[in-house]
Order: C-alpha cells, then structure tokens, then sequence
C-alpha cells in the first residue's frame, strides 16, 4: 500500500520551505529597509551614493546591498568601475506571492478560517 502523507502535513512543509527563505532573514534587519527605502527614492544608486544618505559605512552599505542583492531583492548592473543596484520589483511580488499562496494554502486545508475554535 502507498505511504500517503496527510495534506496538513504537507502544507505546513511548503510553508516552512517558503519561509525559511533568506528573503525574511535579509529584510530583518533595519539597516537594509533604510537602503530600500533609499533606492525606491532613487530607483538606482551606487555604494558611494547611498553612503552619503545613510549613517553607515561604505563598507557595511556595501555587505548589506550584497545580502540584498543575493536574496533576489536588488537588481546589480555595473557600468564601467561603477556598479548600480535597484530593487527587483516583478522579483518582489514573486517571493511575496509564493509565500502568500503557502499561506492560504495552508488555511484552507488545516481549516484555519475565520471560525472561532471552541476552547
């Protein structure tokens, strides 16, 4: 007989797979909000750029834009010695979609709607 995996089980796997995603790890930190924030103003800048607006180092700027960059939240172009970052918006709603769709999956099939559970 086929081993079958109860569906909850499953669901709640995805969302582990989705969530343990670096994207939630990269965005925890303020520093690096503080750099999106930054770009969105800017739609494209380099690490001296934003060095200039942010309190941090052009070295920590630099390793945060590298973690951002690496969790698929920033796009990198370089042109000439210069390199630019800005942030992947259609990348963006991938991620944040796919975990949402983890969420509602698993909802619907552990049941965990709007009802009230009795205590």
């Amino acid at each position: 007989m086929p081993n079958r995996q109860d569906p909850r089980k499953n669901a709640l796997d995805e969302l582990d797979r989705v969530f343990d995603s670096p994207v939630l790890a990269v965005l925890a930190e303020k520093a690096r909000l503080d750099l999106l924030k930054e770009l969105a103003i800017l739609g494209r800048a380099d690490v001296k750029t934003l060095s200039d607006l942010l309190p941090q180092h052009t070295t920590v700027i630099s390793r945060h834009l590298k973690a951002l960059h690496q969790a698929g939240l920033l796009r990198r172009t370089k042109k000439e010695r210069w390199v630019y970052y800005e942030i992947d918006g259609q990348e963006w709603i991938r991620i944040f979609r796919e975990m949402l769709e983890a969420i509602e999956h698993t909802v619907d099939v552990c049941d965990c709607g709007d009802e009230p559970r009795s205590q």
